[in-house]
């Protein structure tokens, strides 16, 4: 068996199996989202797919952790070369992703604010729709996407100031009585408190956050992945150096027909002229 360095062996298999956990982790990730997705609504199924994307990039990181870990330790040079090839698959594929995303940031902003923009007005939106938006204006404690005229003359309940500890904070916006949808809530006069801030730049900072969460776990990811390639191509290399091959020795007898091989060193034997005999 071949003989690799062992400090440099042990830091790979260690390499390895950080990141089998990593793939557990992500796994473990996906199952808490989903149930927790799935105790609290299920107006949304396409949010599935991105469940099965983490179950998908947990297992695979997991399984070829593993398998470079045992390359390693076994000192195998096919699971290593499978691991190899991974890695850079891997570091391609991250950056094909990163790169883009990175690139063209500003305009997906755009993209996804016209695609709120065509929900508009919210009081003639879809039952999901206004469902969705109450349920973050209550979250976020903000009225409408862009302006609570987003609702027309039919503001909903979960725009208004829900405490005394938001009016004294200037949160709170009075709008004409006429515009709210119910009756039973606080008035000033023949006006109502609603929520100042609009939902809309709340939501464009969490996505700009996630973005940038995506950017540096696809970079960072993508350096380890290059990493772990250049440590299985060293190894590799080092299996390839350590081992020693027998010399063959090909000699040619008087016959011109026979040749042979042999594994074994030749023979030496010492040459000498014999002197030649002079007459007498």
């Amino acid at each position: 068996m071949a003989k690799l360095n062992s400090c440099f062996q042990r830091l790979f298999v260690f390499f390895n199996l950080l990141f089998a956990i990593v793939g557990g982790v992500i796994i473990g990730l996906g199952l808490l989202g989903q149930f927790a997705y799935n105790d609290s609504t299920s107006e949304f199924e396409n949010q599935s797919k991105g469940f099965l994307v983490m179950y998908l990039v947990g297992g695979i990181t997991m399984a070829m952790s593993l398998l470079g870990a045992y390359g390693a330790h076994r000192e195998k040079r096919i699971p290593l070369i499978v691991f190899l090839v991974a890695c850079f698959i891997g570091c391609f594929g991250l950056l094909r992703l990163a790169v883009p995303t990175a690139m063209y940031r500003s305009e997906m902003m755009q993209i996804v604010e016209a695609k709120f923009r065509e929900g508009l007005p919210l009081n003639e939106a879809s039952p999901d729709v206004r469902q969705f938006t109450e349920r973050i204006q209550l979250n976020l404690k903000c009225c409408g996407l862009f302006s609570y005229t987003d609702w027309g003359n039919n503001v909903p309940d979960s725009c208004l100031c829900q405490g005394e500890d938001d009016q004294m904070e200037g949160t709170c916006l009075n709008i004409p009585y006429r515009l709210l949808f119910l009756s039973e809530y606080r008035m000033t006069g023949h006006q109502k408190l609603i929520y100042k801030q609009t939902c809309f730049p709340i939501l464009e900072g969490y996505l700009a956050k996630a973005l940038d969460i995506l950017l540096g776990v696809s970079f960072g990811f993508a350096a380890l992945a290059l990493l772990g390639a250049v440590m299985s191509a060293v190894l590799l290399a080092q299996l390839r150096s350590s081992t020693v091959g027998v010399p063959v020795v090909f000699s040619v007898s008087s016959h011109p027909s026979k040749f042979s091989f042999s594994s074994h060193p030749p023979k030496y034997t010492e040459l000498y002229n014999e002197p030649e005999k002079t007459e007498k």
